[in-house]
């Protein structure tokens, strides 16, 4: 299988977002609850883009790519 440019550029560009993790990677102390504020469609939101940010980190990582 090959992974076009276009496709690369994609999973840079999921690569690159911010994710709750990162923020609290950042800081020592975190409290979930204030990324999400009890919102149920803000926690799902928050996770599932992480998600994505992960997937992607770990293909290009995989693959050596820098992002």
């Amino acid at each position: 299988m090959t992974l076009t440019p276009e496709y690369i550029e994609t999973l840079k560009t999921l690569a690159k977002r911010k994710t709750w993790q990162d923020k609290m990677d950042e800081k020592e102390d975190t409290v979930i609850e204030d990324f999400a504020g009890s919102n149920v469609d803000d926690a799902f939101d928050g996770g599932y883009r992480a998600g994505e940010a992960g997937v992607a980190r770990e293909v290009l990582d995989t693959l050596g790519i820098a992002y």
